[in-house]
């Protein structure tokens, strides 16, 4: 006996050394904050000072050092999501991750967003004659300096990662990957074509193609400038969506008050962009001062230039536009599929070969094939099967110039209102909504994006002729045409991804949101009263949709025949009685959310298939189509196209629903309706990379948290709806940031779990409880203020 307890305490104490020296390792990946260290080329001495939220401060003399500082702080904090994003839009995660991401891979270069990025860095970044040169090299410089000489992430050891330098090429790559987080035509157009093609035209009339006619449109003004001075295809992309390990970006809120309708006097902006929730966060936030500037801002891994932010004369923040930027030509090919015709000529398709690395298996080589149009994209792109004629994808990022670098560059350093405008109208892809204020009082909103005009027959969501000619663009808009207002005399700017005004008389077609977010800011912004910072939080973390509330109503009138039915009454009394709130503790958001899920899915998943329906879930189109379809009584839809013995009703499918939703608030929540509550089926987690890797999930996901919001109120806490009763949150604001410019120093905001990628820093997850409670934290500015609450100095060193 004391042999083996001998044994049994030798085994354990090996147990506990493994682990002691297991985690003293983890300590050495630390972030280096506290101490100097050389940066080889630098040009004088640089002060990061960290505050108590781990954001750096970063004081240089030249403006290279300050990049240079950027990019090695930067890459300490956030390597690993830097390597993710890359890969993914390159085509290159299987090289690392092995045999399963080789469709996802496939996917991506079938894009061609590696050939995108290679060409507008060999044409934008080969030089060092601009000053947006010198800096973006400058950050690629300090990213480098710590991939050669720091320790990577713990991430890089696991999965057995390679460092490997930064080249200008991967800032394009991460302007790439963000325009395809954008792009909602990958998803809907060819799920629309299905519609159009195996069930007709009356099936698309539920559905809101079109912009939907309680749409509430942004408007169009022009104000005096102030101044004191198919279905394999379907499945492919959904795949790939679900794997890749960076999340997209899927929407937004912005909105700028004037200085008459502020307490203060000066404008303030607010704005929460909409992101797929990830573990690290996806901004991360610096702050730089050096000679010819002063800003705060939110970067994107491997981006050099704050997308948001604000120097010290003006500020902005961002909103998707959701133009629809993307369209599918149908190919006519000769008979050994090697032309395709286009008017009266035959035209040779274009062929390159992609190698795809994989990690443990050979190396996989495939034909990418193009058109005029752009790649053919059969058998890879979601709902466009192998078979038929190719289908060429035509996508605004691959066929426009893309100065989005130099846009960045020079919205952070604008000094002048037209300066702004100047760096706003360079955007071209992804399409961007654009909050602008300055010192000054400008207030402004610019759609930026580079709009093909497509001729006026053209049903741009569906897909069009390639072989005629007759679909073809007309040439593009100037940006004079693109909808914008400034300092309009209604005192507000917003979007809310909802539709903005007309070009050239025209509303311009996309992707945009319903009515529920946009309608919610005018409403709260329209009212006869002067706003401060605070209020613009309220509004931030409101709640309420109208437009949900009425959706409710129309389904529970439609019930109203059960309401003596024990458990429909229970359905029917909430849904009608409910407000559109969607508080954690209210009952109504899980019968309503339940209810719609059911619906949905009874009803088309017979039609398109549960693939298709997940897919056109994940845009805007059913958003803007829930209430009109339910209120139709005579739908299409409603009838199961696989019986044959009878045609199913409204009625039977929303009778079907209510039931099943009453099994299963039972079953997750208790047999007591006041259990049902909204916080137990509406929960938010931020999944790393490992999220399905135990045991490694507890370790670096952070949550779950019982959180109020949901789909399209403003505290924009989305999810899928899908019918297992429960709805996690998928994405939502990636921050909050409110800024009064009677004092920019006083700037708010908070960041859904922390700075730091790294999960063995204090600034990994510290913000997380603040964000899902609602509160936020300061942008400091101030010299003063920022030396005194520092908790960490770092000096860097030529």
């Amino acid at each position: 006996m004391k042999i083996i307890k001998r044994i049994i305490i030798a085994f354990l104490l090996l147990g506990l050394l493994i682990v002691i020296a297991a985690y003293l390792y983890l300590l050495t990946t630390k972030p280096t904050l506290d101490g100097s260290l050389q940066l080889p080329g630098l040009k004088a001495e640089v002060e990061v000072l960290y505050d108590e939220w781990g954001i750096p401060h970063i004081y240089a003399q030249h403006e290279e050092d300050a990049y240079y500082a950027l990019g090695y702080v930067h890459a300490q904090d956030r390597l690993f999501q830097m390597e993710m994003l890359r890969r993914a839009a390159s085509g290159r995660l299987a090289e690392v991750l092995g045999p399963d991401l080789v469709e996802v891979d496939k996917f991506f270069r079938t894009l061609g967003i590696n050939h995108f990025a290679k060409e507008h860095a060999t044409k934008f970044l080969s030089g060092d004659t601009a000053a947006y040169q010198r800096a973006a090299h400058a950050y690629q410089k300090g990213v480098n300096h710590f991939v050669y000489t720091g320790r990577g992430p713990i991430e890089f050891s696991i999965m057995g990662i390679p460092k490997q330098a930064f080249t200008p090429e991967d800032i394009y790559l991460a302007v790439g990957f963000m325009s395809f987080g954008f792009a909602e035509g990958f998803h809907a157009d060819p799920v629309l074509q299905k519609i159009k093609t195996e069930w007709g035209d009356e099936y698309l009339k539920d559905l809101s193609v079109q912009t939907p006619p309680d749409a509430v449109i942004i408007k169009n003004h022009a104000g005096e400038i102030k101044s004191t001075v198919t279905d394999q295809l379907i499945s492919k992309i959904n795949a790939a969506i679900e794997k890749i390990p960076v999340p997209l970006l899927q929407g937004s809120n912005g909105w700028v008050v004037s200085g008459e309708k502020s307490v203060s006097g000066f404008p303030i902006l607010a704005n929460d962009t909409h992101i797929g929730f990830g573990q690290p966060a996806v901004w991360y936030e610096a702050h730089m001062e050096y000679p010819s500037n002063s800003f705060y801002g939110h970067h994107l891994a491997g981006i050099p230039f704050g997308l948001l932010g604000n120097n010290r004369y003006c500020g902005f923040g961002l909103t998707m536009f959701e133009n629809d930027d993307v369209d599918f030509f149908v190919e006519l090919p000769n008979e050994d599929s090697t032309a395709v015709k286009f008017q009266d000529s035959w035209e040779l398709l274009q062929t390159r070969t992609e190698v795809i690395k994989v990690s443990g298996a050979d190396d996989i080589h495939f034909p990418v094939k193009s058109s005029r149009h752009g790649s053919i994209i059969n058998g890879i792109v979601e709902n466009v099967g192998e078979a038929g004629n190719p289908i060429a994808l035509a996508w605004q990022l691959l066929l426009v110039e893309n100065m989005a670098v130099q846009a960045a560059y020079q919205l952070n350093h604008a000094s002048t209102f037209a300066e702004a405008r100047e760096a706003v109208s360079k955007f071209s892809a992804p399409g961007l909504n654009v909050m602008y204020a300055d010192t000054d009082g400008n207030i402004a909103w610019w759609a930026a994006a580079k709009l093909p005009v497509r001729p006026p027959h053209v049903q741009s969501k569906l897909f069009l002729d390639g072989a005629s000619g007759n679909d073809e663009y007309q040439g593009y808009y100037d940006f004079s045409k693109n909808p914008q207002a400034v300092n309009p005399p209604w005192g507000f700017v917003y979007s809310a991804n909802n539709q903005p005004d007309t070009v050239d008389g025209i509303l311009y077609p996309g992707y945009y949101y319903p009515k529920s977010r946009a309608g919610r800011i005018y409403e709260l912004l329209s009212a006869e009263k002067k706003f401060s910072g605070d209020n613009m939080k309220t509004i931030q973390l409101d709640v309420t949709s109208h437009q949900h509330a009425e959706t409710a109503r129309i389904i529970a009138e439609a019930l109203n025949a059960y309401a003596d039915d024990a458990d429909l009454a229970v359905i029917v009394r909430e849904l009608k009685n409910w407000t559109g709130e969607h508080s954690k503790t209210l009952i109504a958001p899980s019968i309503y959310y339940n209810m719609l899920s059911q619906i949905t899915y009874r009803s088309m998943q017979d039609e398109i298939g549960v693939t298709a329906l997940k897919s056109l879930h994940g845009t805007s189109v059913p958003k803007n189509s829930y209430h009109t379809f339910i209120a139709n009584a005579s739908s299409p839809w409603w009838d199961d196209v696989r019986t044959t013995d009878k045609k199913e009703s409204r009625e039977d499918i929303l009778v079907e629903s209510a039931r099943e939703t009453v099994r299963l608030l039972k079953k997750i929540c208790g047999n007591k309706p006041e259990q049902w509550t909204w916080g137990k089926l509406h929960t938010l987690t931020h999944p790393h990379a490992f999220k399905d890797v135990k045991p490694l999930n507890k370790f670096f996901n952070v949550g779950p948290f019982a959180v109020d919001g949901g789909n399209e109120v403003l505290n924009n806490l989305l999810f899928s709806l899908d019918t297992t009763g429960y709805f996690p949150v998928q994405g939502g604001p990636a921050l909050r940031k409110v800024t009064d410019f009677a004092n920019l120093e006083q700037g708010e905001t908070v960041s859904p779990t922390g700075q730091s990628g790294n999960v063995m820093s204090a600034y990994y997850d510290d913000q997380a409880e603040k964000y899902a409670t609602g509160q936020y934290r300061k942008m400091m500015m101030n010299r003063e203020e920022i030396v005194d609450r520092k908790k960490h100095k770092l000096i860097l060193k030529p």
